[in-house]
């Protein structure tokens, strides 16, 4: 997907506030999103399905602690791929390593930039092993997070469409 494809679709300040109120508990009634707002339960309803329907919300999830999991080390590996096709073949490897929760072609010099969630620096190589025939990689590992990842505020966008 490449985000100068998605088409800009109008919301009000309604929408605004719904969407931040879910991003900050998904698990909302109708009913409690809806006093937040001040809308009825059907019309967050009809406002939600609105939403979902013009790609504006893509889906609903739950946030867990991979150190939690066993997995308490947090790695950023951007990998410099050899050639278009090193490229490809390396986006279709990266996806099937499931400690990789997220990977991005990029401008500049690295063509990928990935975040893994890993066990241990041997289980860090372990990975490692399998995305050095794609090409060159600078690895770091994550000891703080001055601002860990966060949702996009909608109410913090500049431009925003109101209807």
């Amino acid at each position: 997907m490449q985000i100068d494809d998605e088409p800009k679709v109008a919301i009000d300040d309604i929408d605004v506030l719904l969407i931040d109120a879910l991003q900050d508990n998904a698990r909302a009634s109708y009913r409690e999103l809806g006093a937040q707002v001040g809308l009825t339960p059907p019309a967050v309803a009809a406002r939600l399905k609105r939403l979902e329907q013009t790609g504006v919300i893509t889906g609903y999830t739950v946030k867990i602690s991979p150190a939690a999991l066993g997995h308490p080390i947090l790695s950023l590996v951007r990998i410099k791929s050899i050639g278009k096709q090193k490229a490809e073949d390396f986006d279709k490897r990266v996806a099937d390593i499931p400690e990789i929760v997220e990977c991005r072609r990029v401008t500049g010099t690295d063509s990928h930039v990935a975040r893994a969630y890993l066990r241990s620096t041997s289980h860090l190589e372990e990975v490692l092993d399998q995305f050095w025939q794609y090409g060159e990689t600078i690895t770091n590992i994550v000891t703080s997070s001055p601002v860990p990842r966060r949702s996009l505020r909608v109410r913090n966008l500049v431009q925003y469409q109101v209807r």
